[in-house]
């Protein structure tokens, strides 16, 4: 399983910043993101949500717990094992437009 050095590193090569360009995202030093990236420490919780809010990706997956990187698709496999049959049917329909939106967004086809 990956872990948050692995995780973190690829959001760093991903964003084409220097060290100190990634750093002033979450207000660190440029040392500080080469310590993480060589997995010199880690950061604290609250860095980690930070973090995951800022590059869009899941706490679960930065901290190499899961392989589901976007927060959005981790609320849409929870919501599929809940019924939507007491929703009126225009919240359905809403539904199903976001979920093409997310589907076109991310390029998943719609199955």
């Amino acid at each position: 399983m990956a872990t948050f050095q692995n995780r973190f590193s690829a959001l760093f090569e991903e964003s084409d910043l220097s060290q100190e360009g990634f750093g002033k995202l979450f207000s660190v030093s440029k040392s500080q993101i080469f310590n993480w990236r060589n997995g010199r420490g880690e950061p604290d919780t609250e860095m980690l949500k930070n973090i995951a809010h800022t590059c869009n990706v899941s706490v679960e997956w930065l901290i190499g717990n899961s392989n589901t990187r976007s927060p959005i698709t981790i609320i849409a496999e929870h919501c599929a094992d809940y019924p939507m049959d007491d929703l009126p049917p225009e919240a359905i329909e809403r539904i199903e437009e976001f979920k093409d939106l997310m589907r076109m967004k991310y390029g998943k086809k719609n199955s």
